[in-house]
């Protein structure tokens, strides 16, 4: 019965001694290639198909602007001129054989505004790139962090994994010698069994954000990813007034809307030089045959043609009607999205402030007392004055706080990538540190 309780003691203090060493410690993995994420972001605005595509779209609507300026092709024209039924080119006079080009002038001011409105077009596609590649960042620093966030969850699952095994040990150890309960044993084996699912479903989790991320970068789906560098907290210093401010100025949604109202009021303008007719000049030669008796010269033709816009009512008049309710109504899109920006904007940042209250409390606070806790039940239990169950609630207490305060620093940085979309500026590491 001695050697039994010797064995025990040993093991027990065996068992304590790998305890305090297991939460200061990382569990062993494989090392792989470190990711950062400014070279991350750099990558995806190099090579992401989204941002290309925007790029590509805006090279089109450039192309349209030299196009809107243009005149009209002008117009070959080839005829006869008062043939007779005969088939004749010598009866008559005026019988000839003619050829003829026209030019189309449009009136004073609307080749320029067709080229204007082109142009303010191609600046609000122009910043559809930079909102995509916005958004595209955004995508990014939320896979890398989530990614970021699963490596640390693996961590600390792995580590309490190995403490509730030796727990379990401990557990089977008293129950061996009958100074225990069937019931410690049971509950320490479910609780290793919870962080065994846990696990798989990291697992699961880490693959699918790689994918994530390596399809957001362009590469090929067989390219490896790499483990995410440690996130440091930056805190954000700007106030929502400023904010706000720095979104109206710089967030690209705005500013497409922007040129896109001046593209409208161009239509607008453009619309009521419509009133205002073209002019259409014409020249023509014509050739004549000679007849028997006579000699004929050729002929020359000019001519200046106008159209006459009659029915102003049910076009020209129709026509500036829809470009200026075309015009109420981006204005009213764009007040409706600087609302919603600025709305989001005092949003994200609350939840940024928020997030940040409770990194600091987890940090300073939750975190050291859990584990003072765990500390405490260690000793209590080494002198048999608290039961199993309170030493393993305790670390199970602990764990969930890891988990939380590293979630905690995962959703301030995902907020932080949020609201730098929103308001189209990324923060440099000055704003962003303390």
């Amino acid at each position: 019965m001695g050697s039994s309780l010797f064995g025990l003691v040993k093991v027990i203090f065996f068992s304590f001694f790998i305890l305090m060493l297991l939460p200061y410690s990382s569990s062993a993995q494989s090392e792989k290639p470190k990711l950062n994420v400014d070279r991350l972001v750099d990558e995806a605005l190099q090579n992401n198909p989204e941002i290309l595509a925007a790029k590509q779209k805006w090279e089109v609507y450039k192309e349209k602007v030299p196009q809107a300026r243009a005149l009209p092709d002008p117009m070959l024209g080839f005829g006869i001129i008062s043939l007779p039924t005969n088939f004749s080119f010598r009866d008559e006079d005026m019988t000839m054989k003619e050829i003829s080009i026209s030019q189309m002038f449009p009136f004073y001011g609307k080749r320029r505004l067709m080229g204007e409105m082109a142009g303010k077009e191609a600046e609000a596609v122009f910043n559809e790139i930079q909102e995509r590649a916005n958004r595209v960042i955004r995508d990014v620093k939320t896979a890398y962090y989530e990614l970021s966030h699963v490596y640390q969850t693996t961590e600390v699952t792995q580590r309490t994994k190995e403490i509730m095994e030796s727990f379990a040990k401990i557990a089977e150890s008293k129950y061996s010698v009958g100074e225990g309960l069937q019931q410690d044993v049971l509950k320490a084996h479910v609780e290793v069994s919870k962080m065994v699912d846990e696990l798989i479903m990291l697992g699961q989790r880490k693959r699918a954000l790689e994918a994530k991320l390596i399809a957001l970068l362009n590469r090929p789906p067989e390219s490896p990813a790499g483990k995410p560098e440690e996130v440091i907290f930056r805190k954000l210093p700007l106030t929502i007034e400023e904010l706000q401010k720095m979104a109206l100025e710089m967030n690209p949604t705005l500013k497409g809307m922007k040129k896109m109202i001046e593209a409208k009021e161009k239509a607008y303008a453009l619309a009521k030089r419509e009133y205002y007719p073209d002019f259409n000049f014409k020249f023509a030669y014509g050739q004549r045959d000679n007849s028997p008796d006579m000699k004929r010269r050729d002929m020359l033709t000019g001519m200046m043609e106008i159209n006459i816009p009659i029915f102003y009512k049910v076009k020209q008049d129709r026509k500036v009607a829809e470009t200026k309710a075309d015009i109420l109504n981006w204005e009213a899109q764009y007040r409706a999205m600087k609302n919603e920006i600025l709305f989001m904007v005092a949003d994200m940042t609350a939840m940024i402030h928020q997030r940040e209250r409770q990194y600091e409390l987890y940090r300073t606070g939750i975190i050291p007392q859990a584990s003072l806790q765990v500390n405490s039940a260690m000793s209590a239990y080494r002198v048999n004055k608290v039961d199993f169950l309170t030493l393993l609630d305790s670390q199970i207490t602990l764990y969930k706080y890891e988990i939380e305060y590293h979630q905690a620093l995962t959703e301030y940085e995902k907020n932080a990538a949020n609201l730098e979309a929103v308001v189209g500026k990324r923060f440099s590491q000055k704003e962003e540190g303390k």
